[in-house]
């Protein structure tokens, strides 16, 4: 089972704010008569991290793979997955399929931190989603069209 997320709205977003940021930086540069050099390294810092922004959203990717421990619920982010999510298993306790609001997931984007917070999303836009619990009492979500088809893919009890 694998589902690509629709993420067009937010690249569009993101690219946005990053013309926006080079515009303001050519009009601030341009009044000065000489820019310090460390602006420049600050503009290029902040130029890599949007660039860096548009392509992990560019292309997100969940799917239920089957691995020797068994079925694993995969999160590919950018080109290829070059960054990916893996819950295993192991650390899946259980799932639901719930409707969220913009307004209670916070926005577009990667919300939270499984680390810190305990709680994570990844959120394209309104709607179904995936809601798992994680052993550690985390608990992520991922907006999908289908979550009842990734719920019994993974065969995992609702909660």
């Amino acid at each position: 089972m694998e589902e690509r997320l629709r993420t067009r709205g937010l690249v569009i977003l993101l690219a946005s704010i990053g013309v926006a940021f080079i515009a303001a930086s050519v009009a601030l540069v341009s009044g000065l008569s000489t820019p310090p050099l460390a602006f420049y390294f600050i503009e290029a810092f902040v130029v890599i991290v949007f660039v860096s922004a548009v392509l992990a959203f560019s292309r997100i990717v969940v799917r239920v793979v089957e691995t020797p421990p068994g079925r694993t619920l995969e999160v590919l982010y950018g080109p290829r997955g070059v960054v990916r999510q893996e819950f295993g298993p192991g650390r899946l306790v259980s799932a639901q399929a719930r409707n969220y609001s913009m307004m209670q997931m916070g926005g577009w984007g990667y919300r939270g931190s499984l680390k810190l917070l305990r709680q994570a999303a990844v959120v394209t836009r309104s709607g179904a989603a995936l809601d798992v619990r994680l052993t550690g009492k985390r608990r992520f979500i991922v907006t999908v069209d289908s979550p009842e088809d990734f719920i019994h893919a993974l065969e995992l009890p609702a909660y």
